[in-house]
């Protein structure tokens, strides 16, 4: 698998809408960044070429200026699924004559921490899934805390055979 960056995922005005609730989960939170990540699944390591229309394809949109630190939260279509962004983007792909399983696109959060006179506070794993809850649908989407994670995206499970079929009469 070979991760791309992408770029910023959360406009000022989304991030200034999340703020209050971010505030009331703890009120250390001083911001919100978000960029996207793109996930390529391939047989073979791509060669530098390849890399360089993989790039190209998926540089779109503002540039991502956030910071590179913080708490982070990735959020992914909901694992065991092939999101409809996925697979439009692995056809274009494949349409570019890349070789390639398919690409996935993640979003990565960043939350910043105000500094108080004890050092930097972090979040309570029960307050990292109350944040969680407003950036995801739960229907849509998986929340993963480290981006070594996202393989999971890309777990295929063999099919289960059919055993039972309702007719209604």
């Amino acid at each position: 698998m070979t991760t791309l960056a992408g770029g910023n995922a959360l406009s000022t005005f989304r991030a200034q809408q999340l703020q209050p609730a971010l505030e009331a989960i703890h009120p250390r939170i001083s911001g919100i960044a978000a960029r996207f990540v793109h996930l390529v699944a391939t047989d073979a390591a791509p060669t530098p070429p390849e890399l360089e229309r993989l790039a190209a394809l998926l540089t779109y949109g503002d540039p991502y200026a956030g910071p590179g630190d913080g708490t982070v939260l990735i959020v992914t279509p909901r694992l065991g699924t092939l999101s409809p962004w996925a697979s439009k983007a692995t056809d274009i792909a494949h349409n570019c004559g890349l070789a390639l399983r398919r690409i996935e696109r993640a979003t990565e959060f960043r939350i910043q921490m105000a500094s108080s006179l004890l050092g930097k506070p972090t979040l309570s794993a029960e307050q990292q899934a109350q944040v969680a809850t407003l950036l995801h649908d739960r229907m849509t989407e998986s929340v993963l805390f480290d981006l070594a994670d996202v393989q999971s995206l890309f777990s295929e499970l063999p099919p289960q055979p059919m055993a039972h079929v309702d007719v209604l009469a």
